[in-house]
């Protein structure tokens, strides 16, 4: 569930979103990379993931946000589209992230969060080179009229930060 802007009082939001609310006036800041991953325990009990489709046959995990679980992978120009089957769903990252870790089963993933686990080796990517179409990061607020000064120069700040990620 996402907060309404106006009825909270809130000046400004950040999200990551494919499609952000149309009530709100929106700039893309970045864009979020997204891999697959997960941990060595689960990749133990089953042969190693070669092409998209061996996907299906797997645990995967979810985001309950959508309706059936197809993720759209891409390699180069090669374009593959995977209905998988999520034993577990949340609506939020790190609720997945934590699942993969413990051994729940492959989670699409963030590069921001993810690189951390797979660098000190408590996840693993999963079919790599292959990758999800990237999600915009939004600056949201409601309205160009009431911009206060300090939002627009925190707008400038944080489209200014996020030109070079570090993830």
């Amino acid at each position: 569930m996402t907060t309404d802007l106006i009825e909270q009082r809130v000046d400004l939001t950040i999200r990551i979103a494919a499609n952000p609310d149309p009530s709100l006036i929106g700039k893309p800041i970045a864009e979020c990379e997204s891999i697959l991953v997960a941990s060595a325990s689960y990749l133990a009990d089953y042969p190693p993931i070669t092409t998209p489709q061996q996907l299906s046959a797997h645990q995967c995990l979810g985001y309950k946000n959508f309706d059936r679980y197809i993720w759209h992978l891409h390699n180069g120009d090669e374009f593959q589209s995977v209905d998988v089957k999520c034993n577990l769903s949340a609506n939020e990252a790190t609720a997945l992230l934590h699942a993969a870790i413990a051994g729940g089963g492959i989670s699409v993933q963030p590069t921001y969060l993810a690189n951390q686990y797979i660098l000190d080796g408590r996840l693993q990517r999963v079919l790599a080179p292959w990758t999800l179409n990237p999600i915009k990061i939004y600056v949201l607020y409601p309205s160009r009229q009431h911009l206060s000064a300090t939002v627009r120069a925190l707008i400038d700040t944080l489209s200014e930060e996020f030109k070079n990620p570090a993830w």
